[in-house]
């Protein structure tokens, strides 16, 4: 093979791993909400049929899609799932908790194993035990236990007016849920698809989910899937009416037929098939899967014409001066002036391609804290509100780790038992409440408990029983609470699986500040805790000050300042440069300046002129020394080279629209005392 014929099967090969990751990501998703369905339904009604046939083609085409690109790990752990749906298919009154739980660890380590391989792994994680798990649950031996009435293809069966070869294609299950359905005088409908044989996976699965609410699907058959046409038999079982002319079967070409019994009438011929639509050319999805990389590529290319757009604008402005008296020249300086705007609504429109609606990861968490609720015997709602509201997917990505953690403290140390809960008088069942909602640039998210609440008294004797906290230190009840996202701290007695080793609120904490974002916890003893979060839309474009120091401009997001100071010179302690600080009323402030830090003129200006823009870091104040104040702005925040990046308190630089770099800071990581770190 040559080396042109190994380029393009990489490329091709990289393709299709792009599509399959893509693709599994939709799967997990759709797995991920049916197993909360099942949870539902454990002790109730049983699973429920739809649930389980459609997690069963779920994992079924995650297989399909492994097993074509070699990813054997994922294809045989897949298989074991698959085999645990179908026997839950053949008798669902099966389900029960140990099958439930197995198939949790089964999704579980399907994603894991997903990752694994997205992030550059070639597997490696042991998956025998856990495919032996799944062999032994569900009903051990049941794949051969035909359902009620499947034993043959009776009859009935025999009588229906459907084609030879689909007749052939059903397997012995789909064979007994068909007779059973006709023996309860549901009507049996054939769907058929001609789709174009690109993309036609997107169109299918829209029609088989929506055919799957109205009806059983009892087996999705390809008769024909060639490089001119894909053709598709669905066979469902229901009372509904399922028109032609409804979306989304409106604009396919699609026909819907009742498969009669041959005793009771010939029924509607082939002949007579319904058929919406012949524009084969059109497209049918109003979608795109676009890698994230692409949109950052992007990102950075806007941000760059933004560099030259306002070289060009800065040009035409100084001709204009230079010749205030040449119509060209204003005419070019006003054309330049509308292009900036018009640059600042391509960068926004970037930037909220990469919004995602936080519904997806709530329904991760939901099936999460179902889990959790059984194993720790406790019951418990979880209700969540605003999962319409968009954010970066990379924010989103960020959030799904401390959302969980908070979630589970409020089961863990929150909610109480049962039998707790009703000698309180409140409902048996618990209540978890997750809400996201929109304000201004950020996000809110707020975690809330009906439960018995926050007690300081036993957060200062846990803080004081680590050392956290001297005994008889003074503190308020609400900074008492506030040592819960101290490190190490935890008031359980014991450890579990998902409390008492005193990381939980820590890495919260942590990861909001990462994310330059806050958390408030609000308590009511007796009747619940509520957590508020707070984390900006985006971590590229966010609202910003702009301060000047020593002659340079700097951008401070707004999301990382609590005030703006005037300083008084006579509460200044210390020299400037090294160990400085500002007395005031709450308490000794600790300061840097800018122009020190970053290599500025040497020497400070006149005290009186001196500002200070207070930001939190590190759960601290720091006042950063500034000169003066040049407004606030929108600023898109790009990557800097890795010679700056080892530079302290530098998050990115940015473009105010004058084709200068601004550095954007990072009070986070900004040293105290302003120890200096070379020319910026």
């Amino acid at each position: 093979m040559s080396e042109r014929d190994e380029f393009f099967d990489r490329a091709e090969r990289q393709k299709l791993e792009r599509d399959f990751f893509a693709e599994a990501e939709q799967i997990f998703d759709g797995l991920t909400a049916d197993l909360t369905a099942l949870e539902a339904g454990l002790g109730r009604d049983g699973a429920s049929p739809a649930v389980v046939n459609r997690m069963f083609r779920g994992v079924h085409s995650l297989k399909g899609l492994s097993g074509s690109l070699g990813i054997d790990d994922v294809s045989a752990l897949a298989h074991a799932v698959e085999t645990v749906m179908d026997r839950l298919r053949l008798a669902p009154e099966r389900l029960d908790a140990a099958t439930l739980d197995a198939l949790h660890d089964g999704v579980d380590q399907l994603s894991r194993l997903v990752r694994d391989r997205r992030a550059g792994g070639r597997g490696g994680r042991p998956i025998a035990a856990l495919v032996e798990r799944l062999r032994s649950v569900g009903g051990a031996g049941a794949e051969g236990t035909p359902a009620p009435g499947a034993a043959s293809a009776g009859a009935l069966l025999r009588r229906l007016d459907l084609d030879a070869g689909l007749r052939a294609a059903l397997s012995e299950h789909e064979e007994g849920r068909l007779e059973a359905h006709l023996r309860a005088g549901r009507p049996v409908r054939l769907v058929r698809l001609r789709l174009p044989p690109e993309g036609f996976d997107e169109p299918l699965r829209s029609v088989v989910a929506w055919l799957g609410e109205r009806a059983e699907i009892l087996s999705t058959i390809p008769e024909s899937v060639t490089g001119e046409e894909a053709r598709f038999a669905i066979l469902t079982a229901g009372a509904e009416p399922i028109e032609p002319s409804a979306a989304p079967l409106a604009g396919l070409e699609a026909s819907v037929r009742i498969c009669a019994l041959l005793d009771d009438g010939p029924g509607p011929s082939a002949g007579s098939e319904a058929v919406n639509g012949d524009d084969e050319l059109r497209g049918l999805s109003d979608t795109l899967r676009v890698p994230v990389a692409r949109l950052d590529q992007l990102l950075s290319q806007t941000g760059d014409l933004g560099i030259a757009c306002g070289a060009v604008a800065a040009a035409a402005r100084r001709l204009r001066e230079a010749h205030p008296g040449d119509r060209l020249a204003a005419d070019l300086d006003r054309q330049a002036g509308r292009l900036l705007p018009r640059l600042a609504a391509l960068q926004r429109a970037t930037l909220e391609a990469r919004l995602v609606p936080f519904e997806q990861l709530f329904a991760r968490l939901t099936r999460m804290v179902a889990r959790a609720a059984r194993s720790a015997g406790k019951e418990v709602d979880l209700h969540t509100m605003g999962g319409d509201t968009e954010i970066d997917k990379a924010v989103s990505d960020e959030l799904a780790a401390p959302l969980l953690h908070l979630l589970r403290n409020g089961l863990d140390h929150g909610l109480e038992p049962p039998a707790e809960r009703l000698a309180a008088r409140k409902p048996r069942r618990g209540r978890l409440v997750l809400c996201a909602f929109r304000r201004g640039g950020r996000v809110l998210l707020e975690v809330s408990d009906d439960g018995r609440g926050i007690d300081p008294a036993a957060v200062r004797a846990a803080a004081e029983r680590r050392g956290l906290l001297p005994p008889g230190a003074p503190l308020t009840s609400a900074e008492v609470v506030e040592l819960i996202f101290r490190p190490g701290f935890s008031t359980a007695s014991t450890v579990s699986e998902g409390s008492g080793r005193g990381v939980g609120l820590d890495a919260v904490g942590a990861a909001l500040r990462r994310l330059k974002g806050t958390i408030e916890p609000r308590t009511i003893a007796g009747q619940g805790t509520t957590f508020t979060l707070s984390v900006p839309l985006s971590l590229s474009l966010v609202r910003a000050l702009i301060v000047v120091a020593g002659g340079r401009r700097f951008a401070i997001p707004l999301g990382d300042i609590r005030e703006n100071l005037r300083l008084d010179p006579a509460r200044l302690r210390g020299s400037a440069g090294k160990a400085e600080s500002y007395d005031r009323p709450g308490g000794s402030l600790p300061l840097v300046r800018l122009r020190t830090l970053f290599g500025a003129a040497d020497g400070a200006p006149a005290a009186a002129g001196l500002y200070a823009v207070i930001a939190s870091a590190g759960g601290r104040d720091l006042g950063i020394v500034i000169d003066g104040f040049a407004g606030q702005q929108e600023i898109v925040v790009k990557p800097i080279g890795a010679w700056a990046r080892e530079l302290p308190g530098i998050s990115g630089a940015t473009d105010l629209g004058d084709a200068t770099a601004v550095l954007v800071l990072d009070p986070e990581s900004l040293p105290p005392g302003g120890a200096r770190a070379g020319a910026a």
